[in-house]
């Protein structure tokens, strides 16, 4: 009798979830969504009510002006519990909804992320979108965020803040030290998988959130997709429209239109989709040829497998500027041939660099910089020996370390000591002993001193 009962009320739930999840659906937006031909059981898949929602439309509470130029967002006070800290965000939903078959929203406003998470834990299962976190306390403090799944990431941050979970970034760090009820949520947009990470750079760009560590986001496929990203390539070509030419903005969505073009055309291979590395493109430039087509790679496995390297030395030479093998320049996004040349040969036995430790999660993100192991051990509250054995094996709990070769040669400048006139600058305190022909004793105290020595005064200074 217990298991009927069970299995009723069961039921009941699910029609109840339904019902609710109906209300809140455009049916007007269902045709402008880029679903693959044929869906497989993925966390990047909408959840089946809404596979063919493009997005929800509440009622809209801003005014309208006109945008012609790059949008800057005016935040503006409104009453209720948050009171300044929530902002009506005008230009952000007006270009976007400027766009025509883009459909924007009025930003969707949770009291706190407590009340949030019992709210949206069934309705948002698998529901894409763009989300903005703000420090109810210190409303300058917001970060900017986007998911495939915003029922579960609003659960990963409540579960940071009650201590269950460890911060995987800076971001995290510092939501961790607020309560959860301390932390108001705006849900920006909600939209299709394939646009998420559009939308999130569109946000960054326009809110410009103080708590985001990177301003820049690396455009991501999931292979899942196919070779359906039509429908998001001309909305990304109609964003694109909205900033002008040779702006920030302007050459973040170049990037990402690139992007998706590319692998629009790519051919992609089912054995690579269990693994955590196959949602990033890599691309590989010949140095010597910047006016040929990179060779991409749909995955950071294809990579791996076919440069022959370890996803350790991948993240080193992509993040680090490294260029492999004397002639290969590897990104994760298409590059301009100007920039080539902020790429240089990996240093070797250089014992004027000191160690900086990259720590990245398992989004291939750089979340923490430590000058030292010793500043790392402090962060993570481990032993010094832990902390160097991690850096040898280069993993610690489920963080990737790469470390970073970080010089810290001063120049030196050396001026006339009788008219302060710049005779020459010297790269290195070894270059200043040579040309100063003493020992590193003496030059350090010329220097420390401003004491002049045969007519000429030596500084770490460009101006006296």
């Amino acid at each position: 009798m217990r298991v009927i009962v069970n299995i009723f009320i069961i039921y009941l739930e699910r029609v109840v979830i339904w019902s609710t999840i109906k209300q809140q659906i455009s049916v007007d937006n269902l045709s402008n969504l880029d679903s693959p031909k044929n869906f497989a059981s993925s966390s990047y898949n909408l959840s089946p009510p809404v596979q063919n929602l493009a997005i929800i439309i509440p009622k809209r509470s801003y005014f309208t002006s006109s945008v012609s130029r790059t949008p800057k967002i005016e935040l503006h006070s409104v009453s209720g519990d948050l009171g300044g800290a929530i902002a009506t965000h005008k230009i952000l939903f007006e270009a976007v909804a400027s766009l025509g078959n883009i459909d924007n929203t009025e930003f969707i406003n949770f009291d706190s992320l407590e009340s949030a998470c019992e709210q949206i834990k069934f309705k948002y299962i698998g529901v894409s979108g763009v989300y903005k976190l703000s420090n109810k306390n210190d409303p300058h403090r917001f970060y900017i965020g986007s998911s495939n799944n915003l029922a579960r990431r609003m659960d990963e941050y409540n579960k940071l803040t009650k201590g269950l979970r460890n911060p995987q970034s800076s971001a995290e760090l510092e939501i961790s030290e607020t309560p959860a009820i301390e932390w108001g949520l705006d849900i920006i947009y909600i939209t299709t998988p394939q646009l998420s990470l559009v939308y999130e750079q569109y946000a960054i760009i326009s809110l410009n959130p103080t708590m985001n560590r990177y301003l820049r986001v690396v455009p991501r496929v999931n292979p899942l997709w196919g070779n359906n990203l039509d429908n998001a390539i001309k909305v990304i070509g109609k964003i694109l429209s909205l900033f002008p030419e040779g702006s920030e903005g302007y050459n973040r969505f170049l990037v990402f239109l690139k992007t998706y073009q590319i692998a629009n055309n790519l051919k992609y291979e089912v054995e690579y989709v269990d693994s955590k590395y196959y949602c990033s493109l890599i691309f590989a430039y010949d140095k010597d040829s910047p006016n040929k087509d990179p060779i991409v790679y749909s995955s950071i496995n294809r990579a791996l497998k076919g440069l022959q390297i370890s996803y350790g030395t991948l993240l080193d030479y992509i993040n680090n500027k490294y260029i492999y093998k004397s002639n290969l320049i590897l990104s994760f996004e298409p590059l301009v041939a100007d920039s080539f040349s902020e790429y240089h040969e990996k240093p070797v036995g250089d014992n004027l660099l000191r160690k900086h430790i990259i720590v990245f999660n398992q989004d291939n993100e750089a979340v923490f910089e430590f000058k030292s192991g010793r500043e790392m051990s402090r962060f993570f509250k481990i032993d010094g020996k832990v902390a160097r054995a991690a850096i040898a094996k280069g993993e610690y709990l489920d963080f990737l370390l790469i470390t970073k070769g970080v010089p810290y040669r001063k120049a030196i400048y050396v001026y006339d000591s009788n008219t302060h006139e710049l005779i020459k600058k010297l790269d290195s305190v070894t270059k200043g002993m040579k040309y100063a022909k003493v020992n590193f004793y003496t030059l350090k105290n010329l220097i420390d001193r401003g004491n002049p020595y045969e007519g000429k005064i030596y500084s770490y200074k460009d101006k006296l």
